[in-house]
Parts: structure tokens; sequence; C-alpha cells
């Protein structure tokens, strides 16, 4: 994903109103997952460390083979809030800075269903 071409307001708008319309709970609490890419493992432990530091979960590291054959290292930092779109969107914002300065992709966010 080129994130200066997606519009993430919109990105976390479409996900919480297509929940909604599936008959998600408004009122649960969802486990969100921010997706991170590096393309060395060296940058991945550095920003996992960070995260780390900046008392978020994180997941394990990851490697995974893209399309082109590329290596790359992908891990999630784990948060749980509300289905609203303005805290979810702040802390995409700050998920943002975050991959932006530690040679990161944001690759987006992602919920379940919760009854």
């Amino acid at each position: 994903m080129d994130n200066k071409s997606i519009d993430w307001q919109e990105f976390t708008s479409d996900i919480v109103e297509q929940l909604i319309e599936d008959g998600s709970n408004e009122e649960a609490m969802y486990g969100i997952e921010h997706h991170f890419v590096a393309m060395t493992a060296e940058d991945a432990d550095v920003a996992m460390q960070k995260g780390f530091l900046n008392g978020w979960d994180i997941s394990e590291l990851e490697q995974m083979e893209e399309e082109d054959g590329q290596i790359v290292f992908c891990f999630d930092v784990e948060t749980e809030c509300p289905l609203d779109e303005d805290i979810i969107d702040e802390e995409v914002a700050i998920m943002l800075e975050f991959a932006s300065s530690h040679k990161l992709e944001y690759e987006g966010w992602g919920t379940h269903f919760e009854e």
C-alpha cells in the first residue's frame, strides 16, 4: 500500500460502517491490529523495541515473501478500543507517525466481528 494515496479516515469509516451493517456489537470493545511492514529484520526489530517501550502490545515478527519474491518483515501493534471512528482515527495518526519515523510501511488496521 502507498500510504500517501490512502484516505485513512475513509478506510476507517468503511470498516466501521461494514461491521455495524453486519450486526457487530457497537457497545463492545474491539481488538485492533495495526499492520506494519519493514524491509529488513533490523528495522523491524528496532521499531518493535520502540513500540514495546511505548507500552504497546507487539505481535511476533513474521517473515513473508511478496509476490515479486522480496522478503519483508511484518508485525502488528495491538490495541483495544470501542468501535469509534474518532478514537481509531487518532490511533491511525499515531501509527502513521510511528511508521514514518521507523522505516516502516503502515498497511492499515483490522479487527473482528463482535457478538
